[in-house]
Parts: C-alpha cells; sequence; structure tokens
C-alpha cells in the first residue's frame, strides 16, 4: 500500500508493507532498539521521498490534528497503525526541510561574503599599485611649477624681484647694481641670457638713466649685445670713477662731533668699504675722528688691540656717558661770550668783603639810583666803573688795574 501526505515544507510518500509476524511497537530505549535490530525483516519498510512542492492546507491541518490528538492521548504511535507512522514521516520531512532551507540560506550568505572579501582584495591591490607609482613618481620626477598665462612666473620669488628704481644718481649706482645682482643669483633660472639681465635693469632705470639707456640700446641692439658690455658702459656712465680715491679723502675729513657713536660708525664703515683700507688704518683713523668726550672716557679703558675692539669700546662708552648725562639732568646751557644784553646781575653773587665795598663812598663815589641801575644793566655796564665789557668783580679800577683801551 503506498500512502503520500504533504506538508508545507515536502511531500512524503511511503509505502506500508505489512509485517509477517506480530507488530512490534516502537520505543525510545536503546536496549529495545538494540533488540530489535536483529528483527529488521519484521519491521515495515518504509520509503520516504522528499520533493518541494508546497502542502495544501488541508493535509497541514490534518498533521496538526493528528499530532494534537497524541498529545493528548499520551500513547506512542503503533507502528502498526498507518495514521501514527504517517504523522511521524510527516514531522521528520518537515524538521528536514527546514533544516535544508537553513543549510541553503547560510550558503548563499558566505558566498556572498566570498564575493564581497574577493572585491575589497582586489580594489585593495589595485589602491596599492596606484600608490607606488605615484610615489615612484615623486621621487623620480623634478617638480616644476607651470608659468602662467603671460609667460611670466607666478612663482612666490616674483614678488619683490624688482630693484629700487634708479634715476641716474651717482651714489645710488653701487647700491642698484648690487640689487640687480642678487636678483639674478635668487631666481637664476629666469634670468640665465643676457637679453633677460639688461631687460631687468632697464625696466628699472627712470630720469636721464633711461633717456641714455634708449640712446644707447638704439645704437646698440639687444639681440648682439652681451650683459658684461652693457655693465660696463652704464658703470662709466653713472658709476664714480675714482671712488677709491673719494672714499679716502671723505675718510679722513669725517668726524664725530655731537652724533652718536652709532650713526657716525655706520658711515665710516661704508667709506673704510669703499676706501679698502687695512684694520690698522682704520683703528687711528677711527680714534681721531671720535669727540674729545669719548677720547677722555676710552682712556680710562685698556687699549684697544684691533678696529673691531676699538668700535665696541667707544659704543660702550657713548652710551655710559649718555646715560650719566640722564642721571644728571639736562646739562647747564653755555654762557655766551658776547651779549649784547647782559642778563641781570644780583650784586650779591659778587659779594666782595665789607671794606672793599665801601670804597666807592670813601672815594665820593655815591650809590646808584635805581633807574642808572636799570641803564646800566640793559647796557651790560659795570656798576662800579660804568665801562662795558666786565662785570664788578672783575672791575679793574676797583682792583687797582689799569682800565683797557
Amino acid at each position: 500500500m503506498v500512502h503520500s501526505w504533504s506538508s508545507s515544507q515536502a511531500i512524503v510518500r511511503f509505502r506500508y508493507v505489512k509485517p509477517v509476524t506480530k507488530p512490534v511497537s516502537l520505543s525510545t530505549h536503546p536496549q529495545e532498539s538494540s533488540t530489535t535490530s536483529g528483527r529488521s525483516n519484521q519491521f515495515p519498510a518504509v520509503l520516504i521521498s522528499l520533493s518541494s512542492p508546497a502542502v495544501p492546507p488541508r493535509a497541514s491541518a490534518s498533521s496538526s490534528c493528528s499530532v494534537a490528538m497524541t498529545e493528548r492521548t499520551g500513547h506512542n504511535p503503533n507502528p502498526a497503525d498507518p495514521e501514527g507512522l504517517r504523522l511521524a514521516v510527516s514531522q521528520q520531512g518537515i524538521m528536514l526541510g527546514r533544516q535544508a532551507d537553513a543549510l541553503s540560506q547560510m550558503a548563499a550568505v558566505q558566498q556572498d561574503l566570498f564575493h564581497r572579501l574577493d572585491g575589497m582584495t582586489q580594489t585593495l591591490h589595485e589602491l596599492t599599485s596606484q600608490f607606488s607609482q605615484v610615489s615612484s613618481a615623486t621621487v623620480h620626477t623634478p617638480v616644476v611649477p607651470a608659468p602662467s598665462a603671460s609667460g611670466v612666473p607666478s612663482a612666490t620669488e616674483n614678488i619683490r624681484l624688482q630693484p629700487e628704481p634708479f634715476f641716474g644718481e651717482v651714489e645710488a649706482c653701487g647700491g642698484f647694481l648690487l640689487q640687480c645682482q642678487l636678483i639674478c643669483q635668487q631666481a637664476p633660472r629666469f634670468y640665465q641670457s643676457d637679453h633677460s639681465k639688461i631687460t631687468l635693469v632697464v625696466n628699472s632705470l627712470r630720469s636721464k638713466a633711461l633717456q641714455w639707456a634708449q640712446a644707447f640700446l638704439s645704437a646698440n641692439p639687444i639681440s648682439h649685445l652681451s650683459y658684461e658690455r652693457f655693465l660696463g658702459e652704464f658703470r662709466l656712465i653713472f658709476d664714480q670713477p675714482r671712488k677709491q680715491e673719494e672714499a679716502t679723502r671723505r675718510l679722513l675729513a669725517l668726524k664725530q662731533r655731537n652724533r652718536a657713536v652709532s650713526d657716525h660708525v655706520i658711515d665710516f664703515r661704508i667709506l673704510a668699504v669703499e676706501a679698502g683700507w687695512p684694520d690698522v688704518a682704520l683703528k687711528g683713523v677711527f680714534y681721531q675722528s671720535l669727540n674729545e668726550q669719548i677720547k677722555d672716557h676710552l682712556c680710562s679703558q685698556p687699549e684697544a688691540r684691533s678696529f673691531e675692539e676699538l668700535v665696541s669700546a667707544a659704543l660702550r662708552s657713548d652710551v655710559r656717558i649718555r646715560e650719566r648725562q640722564k642721571e644728571r639732568g639736562h646739562p647747564a646751557p653755555r654762557l655766551p661770550t658776547k651779549s649784547i644784553h647782559a642778563p641781570p646781575i644780583d650784586p650779591g653773587l659778587y659779594a666782595v668783603p665789607s671794606k672793599t665795598m665801601e670804597e666807592p663812598m670813601q672815594i665820593g663815589h655815591s650809590r646808584l639810583s635805581e633807574e642808572e641801575r636799570r641803564k646800566r644793566r640793559e647796557a651790560g655796564a659795570c656798576f662800579y666803573c660804568g665801562a662795558k665789557g666786565h662785570l664788578v668783580s672783575g672791575c679793574p679800577v676797583r682792583l687797582n688795574f689799569p682800565a683797557p683801551h
């Protein structure tokens, strides 16, 4: 006899063969299983096949009803009972179907993870290759900034790469050429040709210097002109022809006077470089150029052995003297040697012994009135004899000296 049932997961078909001997009940104990294993030919032969078609609702209801009935009765299914056997086989078929679905889902998820891992591995390999190529290109390839559209470099070195304008002053020629030289050294790739160097100089010329460049370049095309020749002609016109001799003359005539030593040193060093004198000669010339106050202060210090030591000592002396003047306050102003209007003088400042002061009265002189004293004070005359050019303290008449004529 062949029976078939369906569940929600599989269709179970089996064939029931009537036992030859008496029916044997199923047992869950191991002893009973081992006892009945020797008589397997007496049990029904069950053929189970699983398929995927869905189970109609009617079969599911029947199965659930049978299970409920079995649980209510509390008896194990009888192997000889086809309904109980069908119920057991149906339950196992359902469980096997669920496990098969779970295994299928796990296999699908695992396969998806493998695909993703392969993609990530490939992406990482590609990124590593690209990074290696970029690193090798950075090491072996020099970085060259791209020029701007106008052809003029747009790097930061072009921000202040222009010398100060030159108007043709002889004193400023050396400094202007020095600026041009430093610019060419700072940006050599922009000023490699003679044409670019000459252009740099000409672009900074103004006034009569630009007029000379215009006349010179009209007679000597810049395409056939070397920078050395242009520089030589430029110095011949605007540089001092006897610069060293002129610097020597100015160096010997330079004096500190009332200036600070720091200001004096700046002018002295400039002329010393232009004159080209050695330190031995500069030491003596610098000492003679200092004022007397600095020289007096240097006498109390150890003697300098070189020009640089003398400069440092003079700077220290100047600072100390100025600090001392600030501590004492402003120095008293010098009195003029000659003055048309002498300031009012208090007779008490030039007091002499009483015997001497009474001498004018003894020889017949009377005291001066207030009007006479005011006139002599305004005229700068002596209060004693009335002559000009001296005061009472130095009056030759009072001191019995012959009056100057």
